[in-house]
């Protein structure tokens, strides 16, 4: 075995052509699985789908999704490459699949820009002070180039430890990064600012020879990618908070982007490969999502008070009672299944649970559909799901719309049997796909509801503000309305995540991805007046219950339903619908789409677009532009007249 993967190490680095670090980590991995396998009295050769699974399963236990894809994609890799040199004529690695989940993405830690010319500084400082300890000199010298360097070019540490003299353009004012990431070559521009502080630190040198690295160590040899993480660290602690190399990457392409900066440049300036890559900058306080918010509704008007209630009978009927949603009731499952199909389903949800393939709701709704499925299906419970046959899914979907179920909960149901035969295709315990002509009818997309400008109004002036309840409750529409946040981002909002001195809110472990909203200028009084009054604290849940503790989303659904029907609202109002409301009337209000989907953290355009709605009268309006290119008889307009 030994010698097949270092076969393989040879294939990749001459054949594919990976970098070395590529090459050094899959070779370490696969002698990880190639002792898995021996400790089961396992090889290569007779390695199943089953074992491989389970191998990635405990080989990234508590890792983060972008390391479990990682480990799949070398094995998958591996795999492929003995089925073409006929080691195997198989091949199970095929049917591992990535992770259905987006992974978190966490907004980049970036310094300021009265941080960054403060380290200057201090750098600057440390030089021109008498220490009489000149020796030291050429090492201040070389880390305030270092610092600049980074921080004006975007380089990353790797690219820096291979840079040579001859790299640097001094005519043309240009830095050549040779071999970057992925091999590439790039150009960048050098300001003068920088290349002055070069030649301050090359003038300490005697070494000048044109193939000599650029940055040396104490014993002149050249800097390594480790050692400019270590010279950081110990200027850290002069900064407020750790500044590591890649942060300074991070720092330079914000502070470009923020300041008009174009995305596409920037994404050649980084090296980028995909400018999705570079739009991950365009969510740290992004001033086009600033301006943006200038129009919300909120800005315009002013909330109007309380309305006073009036109680029209003493009926001891409580509010909410009309407006709730309707659920489908079913018959909850008492007696645990028995037969091969239950040992079938519990190993496909046991190896999607393993694999992180799906979240924790998820496979709980596979269950209980393949639950459902399993009870409709006698024939199935005994024998397991290769005596599946087309008529019988059949007689379970017509038996679930017989027993009143929704055409949604059906196709819901049904893509769940979809996905679990085609796991048991790939572990081989059938051969064919029996819904392959049941195809699920496409339905209408239903559209979103929201609330007028005058019912929203409405409904953030029915709580009482004069009581710290009544406040949290009139907080808690404010931030929805203002911010389109989710409620499950609100709910997990802290009092550090918003800035009142600069009006962001920074939106962490939201839907996939962390994110920075602007508050709009008129309600950061309030903002101001909520955590001056009732939360001051420096840290902690933003908003709390009755009982003091993180408000939970049922509650603030529950909070939401009441006040609307105080102002009588007759409409199902949620908190998802103030989200609704939020991105239709800045889309009505002239909001740029694009600028919008990043407020919301939406990661296509498509997610926005339902938002789009048109009234009648904005129609007319539009349409009345036509007036113009359509002669009227009288040879003129009437409004010309």
């Amino acid at each position: 075995m030994d010698s097949i993967i270092e076969t393989y190490r040879e294939y990749q680095t001459i054949i594919r052509g990976y970098t070395p670090q590529v090459v050094l980590g899959t070779w370490r991995e696969l002698k990880k699985l190639i002792k898995y396998l021996e400790d089961r009295s396992l090889n290569i050769e007779s390695a199943t789908l089953a074992d491989l699974e389970n191998y990635c399963i405990e080989r990234t236990e508590e890792k983060s999704l972008q390391y479990r894809n990682l480990i799949i994609s070398q094995v998958r890799s591996f795999f492929t490459y003995l089925e073409q040199q006929e080691y195997r004529m198989d091949n199970p690695g095929s049917h591992l699949s990535y992770t259905n989940l987006d992974a978190h993405q966490e907004l980049p830690e970036i310094a300021s820009l009265a941080e960054i010319q403060d380290c200057l500084k201090e750098l600057r400082r440390q030089i021109d002070s008498c220490l009489s300890r000149r020796q030291f000199n050429p090492i201040r010298k070389r880390n305030l180039a270092l610092f600049a360097l980074m921080y004006a070019t975007g380089i990353r540490a790797g690219e820096v430890a291979n840079l040579l003299l001859r790299d640097v353009l001094w005519d043309e004012q240009v830095l050549c990064i040779r071999a970057g990431k992925g091999r590439k070559d790039r150009r960048v521009p050098l300001i003068g600012e920088v290349l002055e502080l070069l030649q301050e630190y090359l003038a300490s040198r005697k070494n000048l020879d044109m193939d000599a690295p650029l940055f040396l160590t104490w014993r002149k040899e050249a800097m390594n990618s480790n050692l400019i993480g270590v010279t950081f660290k110990s200027y850290s602690k002069m900064w407020t908070k750790p500044l590591r190399p890649h942060q300074l990457r991070h720092t330079c392409a914000t502070h470009l982007f923020q300041q008009g900066g174009n995305i596409f440049q920037i994404k050649d300036w980084l090296g980028h490969k995909k400018i999705t890559t570079t739009l991950h900058y365009a969510r740290i306080e992004n001033p086009e999502i600033s301006s943006t918010l200038e129009s919300h509704p909120i800005n315009e008007v002013t909330v109007p008070k309380r309305p006073k209630l009036q109680l029209t009978n003493k009926t001891s009927k409580k509010l909410m009672s009309t407006l709730r949603r309707k659920y489908t009731v079913t018959m909850p499952i008492v007696e645990p299944l028995l037969g091969k199909l239950e040992e079938q389903i519990e190993e496909f949800l046991r190896t999607a649970n393993g694999l992180n393939k799906y979240t924790k709701g998820t496979i709980k709704e596979f269950r209980f559909s393949l639950t459902r499925f399993a009870i409709g299906c006698a024939n199935c419970l005994e024998n397991g799901i290769e005596a599946l046959r087309g008529v019988d899914v059949i007689r379970w979907l017509s038996s679930r719309r017989q027993a009143g179920i929704s055409q949604c909960t059906i196709d819901k149901n049904l893509s769940h049997l979809r996905t679990f035969i085609s796991y048991a295709m790939d572990r081989g315990w059938r051969s064919d796909n029996p819904l392959e002509v049941l195809k699920i009818v496409p339905k209408k997309t239903k559209e979103q509801a929201y609330l007028t400008e005058n019912e929203m109004m409405s409904l953030l002036s029915a709580p009482d503000r004069s009581s710290p309840e009544g406040f949290t409750d009139y907080m808690t529409l404010l931030v929805l309305y203002s911010t389109g946040l989710r409620v499950g981002e609100l709910s997990n909002l802290n009092i550090e995540d918003v800035d009142v001195k600069k009006g962001w809110v920074h939106v962490r472990e939201g839907k996939g991805r962390d994110r920075q909203v602007a508050i709009p200028k008129a309600a950061l009084n309030d903002f101001k007046q909520y955590l001056g009054l009732y939360r001051k604290e420096k840290s902690g849940p933003f908003l709390l219950n009755l009982q003091g503790s993180r408000i939970k989303p049922w509650t603030v659904a529950r909070r939401i339903r009441h006040y609307a029907e105080v102002v009588n609202i007759r409409k199902p109002v949620s908190p998802h619908t103030i989200r609704h409301t939020f991105t239709t009337h800045l889309i009505q209000r002239g909001g740029r789409i694009e600028v919008i989907a990043k407020a919301l953290g939406h990661k296509t355009l498509a997610e926005t677009t339902p938002y789009a709605h048109a009234d009648f009268e904005d129609l007319r309006k539009a349409v009345s532009l036509l007036r113009k290119n359509i002669p009227p008889l009288s040879g003129a307009h009437k409004d010309d007249e």
